[in-house]
């Protein structure tokens, strides 16, 4: 029978919540047990499908993966499991009601059924959890994966989120019953976005090389060592593989060696290209913190020289007028000077004659000029002989 679909926003159903919480509070309350998560770099979002693969190494740690997903991403999972819990009494009706895909790990019609579900549960928007070892560890190293989850990832169009962690064998594992108390848990997230040009193997191959790498950096920074340990890998004392490891240590053995060579060679391309890329955008980087300084410098000098510019005129503007008004004091001194003549500076300063006061029309009458009296007005003078009177004795008479 098929979980229940459930819209990612309505958060986990009860049975979810009720079986994460029991686990989570025997483990924390009873046992002390501590975990310690390193996010991804960038977290993707509630909405966002989320295919969750782990590392199986106890019969615990999905629940440990649960919970810490759910409280750090928000995204609450929806495991594939395998069929047989689903027929016992308690357990499997609290799986069913939790939302839990069962898995026939069987070939033949019932694995696809649970790849049909799945993906259906991711196209509208939920998060599967998948352990692709298919089983736990019986020596502590990484089963070669199977290819579903990065099939689920390509059909559906989601991410892969891959989920390792370090301690949870400390607890309910092929080598240790009964739970250390007072054990740390360290978890790291990343985030795996499929490209154009993987297929299933290849992506299953940079799945394998992601856990493998983060394995052994967990291993190597661990808060409480102890090579001692029976639960230290590699295990000192291995369990017997199950018939399920058995069969993936045959069947993947060789292919996810070569994939996992071919993810790395192609990790180390990508890192490569990855480091080209920040070095390209931290030279645009600079070069538009150049291109920002240069204006800001052309802008500083722009202003300075305005201000220089308008400072310069001002000076010459007051040197101008004071040369004028020490010009027009000198003429103004000079003028003084010269006797008889006064004389004016025009609007350049130079100093000009005045013109004559006295107009043309307007001479003075010369004192000495004849009497203007007309002949008409003259009186005659008694004594005064003309010439015609001297002629008219006897001549003129005679005529």
């Amino acid at each position: 029978m098929r979980g229940a679909v459930r819209s990612p926003g309505s958060g986990p159903p009860w049975a979810w919540r009720l079986a994460v919480a029991a686990v989570l509070g025997v483990l924390r309350g009873v046992f002390g047990w501590r975990l310690r998560v390193r996010p991804p770099e960038i977290i993707p979002p509630p909405d966002r499908p989320l295919v969750v693969v782990f590392n199986h190494t106890s019969n615990v740690d999905a629940f440990l993966i649960a919970y810490t997903v759910w409280r750090g991403l928000q995204h609450w999972v929806q495991p594939l499991v395998k069929t047989e819990l689903f027929d016992t009494p308690v357990i499997g009706e609290l799986a069913r009601r939790a939302g839990a895909i069962p898995v026939a790990r069987t070939e033949g019609s019932g694995r696809e059924t649970a790849y049909g579900d799945a993906v259906a549960r991711l196209r509208a928007g939920g998060t599967v959890l998948i352990a692709p070892e298919g089983t736990t560890t019986h020596d502590g190293s990484l089963l070669p994966l199977r290819h579903g989850a990065a099939r689920l990832a390509l059909e559906a169009g989601a991410d892969v989120l891959v989920v390792t962690h370090f301690g949870a064998q400390r607890g309910f594992s092929p080598v240790v019953t009964v739970p250390d108390r007072g054990a740390i848990v360290t978890i790291t997230m990343d985030v795996l976005t499929a490209r154009s040009d993987e297929d299933a193997s290849a992506l299953t191959g940079r799945i394998a090389a992601t856990m493998m790498d983060r394995s052994e950096e967990l291993k190597a920074t661990y808060p409480q060592p102890d090579a001692q340990a029976a639960w230290w890998p590699p295990y000192s004392s291995p369990a017997s593989p199950t018939a399920t490891a058995r069969d993936n240590l045959e069947r993947y053995r060789q292919s996810m060696t070569e994939a996992v060579a071919h993810a790395r060679e192609r990790m180390a391309q990508i890192a490569e290209e990855h480091e080209l890329e920040q070095r390209a955008a931290q030279a645009r980087e600079r070069a538009a913190d150049a291109r920002e300084r240069a204006r800001s410098t052309a802008e500083d000098l722009a202003a300075r020289s305005r201000a220089r510019a308008e400072s310069l005129g001002e000076q010459a503007r007051e040197r101008v007028e004071e040369l004028a008004s020490h010009a027009r004091e000198t003429a103004s001194h000079l003028a003084d000077r010269l006797p008889g003549q006064e004389r004016e500076l025009d609007t350049d300063g130079i100093e000009v004659a005045a013109p004559d006061q006295t107009a043309p029309d307007q001479t003075a009458p010369d004192q000495t000029a004849p009497d203007q009296t007309t002949p008409d007005q003259a009186e005659p003078d008694p004594d005064d002989t003309s010439p015609d009177d001297r002629h008219t004795d006897g001549r003129h008479d005679a005529s």
